[in-house]
C-alpha cells in the first residue's frame, strides 16, 4: 500500500495535510526535552558516530533535539514546506549535521541509494498517518544496521497531552479558542486525515524485523505558560485548518481574542511524560 503522506505530495494545499502549518508546527508543537533526548540516545546505544533518519520528520523539530548525539541525522518528510522551515530552523540553532531529503516511507527503497545505512530511525507523530505501516518497517529493515538497528516511535504516551494541559475546570476555558474554530470552518471540506484503524503498534513492532520492543518513558515537570498566541498557533498545527480558513482567518482571531481577554495566562507546572515504542532487532541466532 501507499504511505498516504506521499499520494499528497504535490497536490494543491487544501488537499494535503498540514498546508500552510510549517512555521505553526515547528513553534507550537510538543517536542522532546532535552533530558529525554539524552536518556533516548544513551538507551539504545548511539554514537557520536551514528547516522540517524527522521522519517516523517515536520519542520524537523525533534531532529534538532537528537543532533547533538549523534554524527549525521538525515531529515525526511514529504512535504517540501516543512522541510524549507526545518532547514531554517537548522540554521538559526548553528546546527550543521541535519541532512533533509524530501520524500515519504513509500521513498525509501528508491532512495535507499542516497539514504545509505542508518543505526536507528526515529518516527514522531507520523506513523499513524503510514497506511502500511508493516510495509513501511520491511522497507526500513535492509537500510538499519543488522545488529544494532532500531526504530524508536517517539512521543507514543500522549497523556498527558502537553498542547491540552490548558483546558481543564481550574483553568481559563482556553478550549474556547477550538469552539470558535470549528465554527469558522463548518461547511469547509475537512480535507485530509489519518482516519482508518490500524492494529496496535506494540503488534505491528512485534511481527516486524524490530520485534523486541519495549517502552521508555521520562516524568518530569514542566513550567507553561498560557497565550493566546499560543492557543491558536496550535490549532494552525493541525491539518490544513490554516488553509481552510482562508479570508476568515483576521476574523476568526479577532473573535478568538475578544472570546479570551481576561483569560489568566500565569505559568503554572504540570506533569509531562516523554516517551518512545522501541523495537530492536532480535539476538540472532546460532544455527552452528
Amino acid at each position: 500500500m501507499v504511505d498516504r503522506a506521499d499520494r499528497w505530495t504535490g497536490l494543491e494545499p487544501g488537499q494535503r495535510p498540514f498546508a500552510e502549518a510549517s512555521w505553526f508546527y515547528a513553534e507550537y508543537r510538543r517536542r522532546p526535552s532535552d533530558a529525554f533526548a539524552r536518556l533516548l540516545s544513551s538507551h539504545v546505544d548511539w554514537s557520536p558516530s551514528d547516522r540517524l533518519l527522521d522519517l516523517g520528520a515536520g519542520p524537523a523539530h525533534v531532529s534538532l533535539c537528537l543532533a547533538p548525539y549523534v554524527s549525521e541525522l538525515v531529515v525526511m518528510d514529504p512535504d517540501e514546506e516543512m522541510i524549507e522551515e526545518g532547514r531554517r530552523r537548522a540554521a538559526a540553532a548553528g546546527i550543521d549535521n541535519l541532512s533533509f531529503v524530501l520524500g515519504g516511507s513509500n521513498d525509501l527503497t528508491r532512495l535507499s541509494s542516497v539514504l545509505g545505512e542508518f543505526s536507528g530511525v526515529v518516527i514522531s507523530q507520523a506513523f499513524h498517518w503510514m497506511a502500511d505501516q508493516d510495509a513501511v518497517l520491511r522497507a526500513l529493515d535492509p537500510l538499519l544496521d543488522r545488529d544494532r538497528g532500531s526504530v524508536a516511535l517517539v512521543g507514543y504516551v500522549n497523556d498527558p497531552d502537553y498542547n491540552r494541559v490548558w483546558v481543564g475546570l481550574d483553568r481559563p476555558p482556553w478550549d474556547e479558542v477550538e469552539r470558535i474554530l470549528k465554527r469558522f470552518l463548518a461547511g469547509t471540506p475537512e480535507g485530509p486525515s489519518p482516519a482508518g484503524r490500524h492494529d496496535p503498534f506494540p503488534e505491528i513492532l512485534a511481527r516486524s524485523a524490530f520485534s523486541r520492543t519495549e517502552l521508555l518513558t521520562f516524568e518530569y515537570e514542566a513550567l507553561v505558560e498560557p497565550s493566546l498566541d499560543a492557543a491558536i498557533g496550535f490549532l494552525y498545527s493541525l491539518g490544513n485548518a490554516l488553509h481552510r480558513l482562508g479570508t476568515q482567518r483576521d476574523s476568526f482571531e479577532e473573535e478568538a481574542r475578544a472570546a479570551l481577554a481576561g483569560a489568566d495566562t500565569s505559568p503554572f507546572t504540570v506533569r509531562l511524560i516523554d516517551s518512545a515504542l522501541n523495537g530492536r532487532r532480535a539476538p540472532s541466532r546460532d544455527l552452528r
